[in-house]
This record gives structure tokens, sequence and C-alpha cells, in this order.
């Protein structure tokens, strides 16, 4: 009971409250405000819930407006993970990777080939609009990763997700042709946000303090004790 009253005040220390359900680990909270495109190009997506909706793929910016945990380190842009949801004007959660999306968490085996695809090919240019093309193709590969179901991956065709107008398509393929779950290029400072009114997004927390990673394995065991305990 102590060791478990001490992991509890450690968390209310960081000013991370413990709202999360069994199937979620929240690891902070973000208040997401005035969304804005001006950083993504524009394509047409088939797959997830879609049937050809022309709109904007890339990095998506908005204005970290405060949060808490690791939702204070949240930068003000980031990928769109849903196909289906519009922005969200508020407050949401930060999650780890592998639980982003409201509905079907994106488990581990996609969520480790994102970390790839991002350790390998991900350009910090894109946050200042540089290059949207190639950012419009990274979002192209993300989605291709979390939606295709087809063996083989094509952000250009599938029955899972495929999209038409991203000029820089076969820069995507490419991307995800190298994919092969090599542990050295992961990138593991990757989250999501979370929110069941509006968009969530894969974001990237640039450092991680060391007080904050005790914190989460914390946050790991709490929601461990909780599922033992239900």
């Amino acid at each position: 009971m102590k060791t478990r009253a001490r992991i509890f005040a450690a968390v209310v220390l960081v000013g991370i409250a413990l709202t999360s359900t069994a199937s979620a680990t929240l690891l902070g909270t973000v208040n997401v405000q005035n969304h804005n495109n001006a950083l993504s190009d524009i394509g047409t997506v088939w797959g997830g819930g879609l049937s050809g909706l022309t709109g904007y793929t890339g990095v998506y910016s908005w204005t970290n407006a405060g949060g808490t945990g690791l939702g204070a380190m949240v930068p003000n842009w980031g990928f769109c993970i849903e196909l289906i949801q519009g922005p969200y004007n508020g407050w949401q959660d930060v999650v780890p990777l592998n639980e982003a999306s409201d509905s079907t968490p994106m488990g581990t085996t996609k969520a480790n080939y994102i970390r790839e695809l991002w350790g390998r090919d991900f350009d910090p240019a894109w946050t200042t609009g540089a290059n949207r093309q190639l950012a419009e193709a990274f979002g192209a590969a993300l989605w291709e990763i979390i939606y295709e179901t087809d063996p083989v991956w094509d952000v250009t065709s599938g029955t899972g997700f495929h999209a038409t107008g991203i000029e820089q398509a076969a820069t995507a393929n490419l991307w995800l042709s190298q994919l092969d779950g090599d542990k050295a290029y992961f990138a593991n400072n990757l989250f999501a946000t979370s929110s069941p009114y509006g968009q969530d997004y894969l974001i990237q927390i640039p450092t991680i303090p060391e007080p904050m990673t005790a914190i989460m394995l914390s946050l790991g065991a709490l929601s461990i004790m909780k599922r033992r305990k239900a």
C-alpha cells in the first residue's frame, strides 16, 4: 500500500490527472488550439471510412495553449492519425503511440513501423513549411501503415488505404519498402494525442526529462495494478 501511495504522489506532483481508463495510459494532457494546414499539401484519399475525399496531407500545425505531464512539451505541429476526424480545439490526452486512435488502438506492430519510418526519413525542415510535397508523402506513408490491409504497401493503391494527387508518392513507397524492423532506426520519443471529439495526432516530444521517464513507468505500473484489481 505504501508503494502505491508513493507512485500516486509522484504522478500528482507532475500535474498528471489520473483519468485514464484501463484501455489507455495517460501521460499528460494538452490544450490544442488554432489549427492550421499551411504546412500541408492537397491530396485525395480513399479508405479508413473515406471515399475520394480531397483534403490536406502532411504536417498539421496548431498552438499548444498549455498542458500537463508530457502535454506541456507537445510541439505546435504533428501528423494526423485518423482519416475521418476533423480538428478539435480543446484538451486532448497524451498517450503512448501504440494506444493511438479512439476506436481500435494502433497496436505495437504498426507503432514500431511508424517509429522506424520516422527514424529513417522524417525531416524537421517540414515543420517550417519546407518541401510540403515530401511532408505530404510522409503523411500518406503513415496512413498506409495504419490503414492498409493489402500485403504490399503502396500509397497509390490498396483496399485499406490509397491516395491520388500525392506528387512524391514514389518517394513514399520507397520509404515504406525500406522498413525491415531495424530497431536501430526506431524513434522512441513518439506519442499521440487522443480525443473522442476530433483528430488524434502523431507527435514528437523532442526531449523527455529523466524524471518523466520514471513517471511513465509508474503510470504503466498503475495501469497494470488497476487491471489486476478489476
